[in-house]
């Protein structure tokens, strides 16, 4: 059965005489939270103007119960809260505009300019209305970012939220179009650009087709905004036909960090031909002229997009060198990689000092990426560095080694090993030996292959990677062989070594039918056979 204080907050919800007005805004001030509870609730029910107002005036007082009853009547509210704001006093306008912030009221976004006219005497707190607008465009544009807004309020109230967005830009384009009326026209300005698109009447009609002082607020806006909102205007105006010309000339000339962010965060990895076409179009960018560059402050995570962002406009080439190797030098792996592609305006020298510097970095990011450029670059002495960076304390080094090493094979260095430079070929056998432990079996096959060109080959590679003396009998086998040019390639280097088990495979060639490798075998084992002959 209902209480007696139900039965009165419904008897006075449901009267339309003034006193029951009266009576429930005196309600409003009692003590006990639960009558001011139902007292905000009949006054709802009853739509009284002047009740609502009431109830916005107490604002600051309200429980959070009376909070959530309130958003859940929003419409209800409407009228009250614009009345508030046009015609309340200083107090009355002060709690419209925090009620209005605080339940995110975006319909009263058009009230909130209106605000700026300079014929209304009652805007007496500027500088909050300016905040709240402020607010609640940054609210309204990371709804169309984000629909999944916690507010109650706001996700019921913007089912219609492109209806709302529209009649917010027709406000803020119709004030602007008078803003020789208006106090504060930039923010006007830069709530328009924040909220609009390319494709929205308001904001073609803006920027193309204002008068040249409203254009002159809108390049400001364009070139100082750090609005999320306006940075992302300008790149999007990057991806249309015909772009509007101020768009490109903020990229061209902002070179404050939260916008370099943006436009690289925002930077496609493939850029369309439009995009292409219109990034031409910007010409330098100010940022990255040699004289003003300073990569040291740009993220490490963006710095692959600096290196797309130098290839997509006409940037001078002592710039773009500038940049390239600051990027090979201090750059992250992937930045080195992208900086790398862009490497034509390089002279080898400058590519080598560069990976050189890297190598003895204290990074091991830097030194492992430096040894994966030290054969794509011909680097000179690469293989024996290689060799050193096997050895590397650090993992990633010795990884980066491996991997680079990867194909470095036998079959590899019989093919190429005449393309080395003659002074590494005993680095190379030693690093052979140390990647693969069947190295000197391989090279054994290799002097046993049915060509004869392929067995002479291998013999004159092991004695060049000086390996000769660990393939002895490799190398005897090939005394034997039928070829004359095999016999005496054979017979030179054994003839080089000073120990016993070649001398004695050198025996057999002292009969020899051809007299050239006779003469090898003799000269080298002549001291045996003049000791064992004395005669002789």
């Amino acid at each position: 059965m209902a209480s007696s204080i139900s039965k009165t907050f419904d008897l006075l919800a449901q009267s339309r005489n003034s006193h029951a007005v009266n009576a429930l805004i005196l309600a409003l001030d009692v003590d006990d939270p639960d009558i001011r509870e139902r007292a905000v609730s009949a006054l709802l029910e009853q739509q009284s103007a002047r009740g609502l107002v009431e109830v916005i005036r107490r604002n600051a007082t309200h429980t959070p119960a009376i909070r959530k009853r309130l958003e859940s009547h929003s419409s209800a509210l409407e009228a009250a809260i614009k009345q508030c704001l046009l015609h309340g006093n200083h107090e009355l306008q002060y709690s419209a505009l925090e009620f209005v912030k605080l339940s995110s009221d975006f319909r009263q976004i058009p009230t909130l300019v209106s605000l700026f006219d300079n014929s209304r005497s009652v805007n007496h707190q500027p500088e909050l209305i300016i905040q709240t607008l402020r607010y609640l465009v940054g609210r309204l544009y990371e709804y169309f970012l984000d629909k999944s807004v916690d507010s109650v309020y706001s996700r019921s109230f913007l089912k219609n939220a492109e209806q709302i967005r529209r009649d917010v830009l027709s406000a803020l384009a119709s004030a602007a179009e008078h803003y020789q009326e208006f106090d504060r026209p930039e923010e006007i300005v830069e709530s328009l650009l924040i909220l609009g698109d390319v494709s929205d009447p308001a904001i073609r009609k803006i920027m193309w087709h204002s008068d040249g002082v409203t254009r002159e607020y809108v390049e400001q806006v364009l070139k100082e905004s750090k609005h999320i909102g306006v940075m992302q205007l300008i790149c999007d105006f990057t991806e249309v036909n015909y772009p509007n010309s101020k768009a490109l000339e903020a990229i061209a000339e902002r070179e404050d960090p939260e916008f370099i962010s943006h436009l690289l965060r925002w930077l496609p990895d493939k850029p369309s031909d439009l995009v292409l076409t219109n990034f031409k179009q910007i010409g330098k960018v100010v940022w990255l002229r040699a004289n003003r560059q300073n990569l040291k402050k740009i993220p490490q995570a963006l710095q692959t997009a600096v290196i797309r962002l130098i290839s997509l406009i006409d940037l001078d080439l002592a710039s773009k060198k500038q940049a390239q190797k600051w990027m090979l030098q201090y750059g992250t792996t992937e930045a080195k990689e992208a900086a790398i592609g862009i490497l034509r305006n390089l002279d080898s020298m400058e590519v080598t000092e560069m990976v050189l510097e890297s190598l003895d970095s204290e990074d091991p990011i830097q030194q492992a990426w430096a040894t994966c450029q030290l054969r794509s670059n011909q680097v000179p002495d690469a293989i024996n560095l290689l060799v050193n960076k096997i050895d590397s304390p650090l993992e990633e080094v010795r990884e980066a080694a491996r991997q680079e090493l990867f194909s470095f094979d036998v079959d590899y260095v019989l093919e190429h090993y005449e393309e080395f430079n003659a002074q590494v070929w005993p680095a190379v056998g030693k690093l052979l030996m140390k990647l693969n432990p069947k190295t000197v079996l391989e090279f054994s096959r290799a002097m046993a292959h049915p060509l004869r060109k392929r067995r002479t080959q291998a013999a004159r590679c092991v004695h060049a990677l000086n390996l000769h003396d660990q393939l002895i009998p490799a190398l005897a086998s090939l005394i034997e062989d039928p070829d004359d040019t095999v016999r005496r390639t054979s017979a030179e280097i054994l003839a080089t070594l000073e120990l016993p088990a070649a001398r004695q495979a050198l025996v057999p060639l002292v009969t020899d039918d051809n007299a050239r490798i006779r003469e090898i075998a003799v000269k080298v084992l002549q001291p045996d056979q003049t000791s064992k002959n004395p005669s002789q």
